[in-house]
């Protein structure tokens, strides 16, 4: 048995009981410290500051002591501080909206805002697909994203005509209840002055933020021209079609008025209805009367 006399450790044969409890109690701490010793050695094998390097001791230290504060070398350890006193850069947290008008377009190649919004920084929180009108303001996926937002997120989409193809004062209101959730635009084609305004003062900033409502507005209202214009035209080429006897109207999608007819003869109220089926209440609402009026053509064709 090994004990400590006179400070120092030796072999030692105990004699009476005290003795023998006495050496055992020394035996257990001085294996505690050893086991602590080598804790603290595999926690600072290697410089705190990522250099890889050894971390430097106190040479004529009694016990175990950093001389670094767990680095290797005084740069080092100036270099930790300053990051150390550096305030943390904040977390960017978007929330992508992604939209087609219609159940035969495909939403692929929207799916690279995702990926392009990881690489610029920014946490993608959610993701939000529709399939629906964008002149619409009562779109599902769209008042669910709204209803998520939290301050200081961003709104991100391909492009704004994606947001909104409403009017612009309808468009406007829209933007407003993002804002109004402390969140922002960030949509390519616009020009995103909020930072230097929030830095800036007086005339300056009330300048920034006219030029960015200004902006904003060009933008809302050339979705909205383009809308019509698609409109238009359409309107012309179905005048002209009817005109040559080759106008043949919209084929239905007889699927989705099926799954619509069985979700409302399910109990579905209008709104679960177009939730579960994956399109928007007019259109539930524009089935579900067809299907009637159907069905009363039967019912006047079976009493003729």
């Amino acid at each position: 048995m090994t004990a400590k006399l006179n400070g120092r450790w030796g072999p030692y044969e105990p004699k009476t009981p005290g003795d023998k409890a006495k050496a055992r109690k020394q035996a257990g701490e001085r294996r505690q410290s050893q086991a602590q010793a080598r804790d603290f050695l595999d926690k600072h094998k290697s410089c705190a500051n990522g250099c890889g390097r050894p971390v430097a001791f106190y040479d004529d230290s009694p016990v175990l002591s950093l001389k670094y504060g767990g680095c290797c070398s005084d740069e080092c350890q100036r270099a930790l501080d300053a990051k150390a006193s550096s305030p943390a850069a904040p977390v960017k947290v978007a929330r992508i909206y992604m939209r087609v008008s219609t159940d035969a377009q495909d939403l692929a190649r929207q799916e690279a805002i995702a990926t392009s919004a990881r690489a610029a920084g920014f946490y993608v929180a959610g993701i939000y697909r529709e399939k629906a009108s964008g002149a619409r303001a009562d779109r599902v996926e769209l008042l669910r994203m709204i209803d998520d937002l939290q301050p200081g997120e961003a709104v991100v989409a391909e492009k704004i005509d994606r947001i909104s193809r409403l009017p612009l004062e309808d468009a406007e209101k829209l933007v407003a209840s993002i804002r109004a959730k402390g969140a922002r635009l960030a949509v390519p084609g616009i020009i995103d002055l909020g930072e230097l305004a929030a830095s800036a003062q007086g005339m300056a900033r009330i300048v920034l933020e006219s030029v960015q409502d200004m902006l904003l507005k060009l933008a809302l209202q050339m979705a909205h021209d383009d809308y019509e214009d698609r409109r238009e035209r359409q309107r012309q080429g179905i005048e002209l079609a009817k005109a040559a006897g080759r106008y043949a109207g919209r084929t239905p999608d007889t699927a989705m008025h099926e799954r619509i007819a069985a979700l409302r003869a399910g109990g579905n109220s209008i709104a679960e209805t177009a939730k579960l089926a994956g399109c928007s209440q007019s259109q539930v609402k524009r089935v579900c009367a067809l299907l009637r009026a159907e069905a009363g053509d039967k019912k006047e064709l079976a009493r003729a």
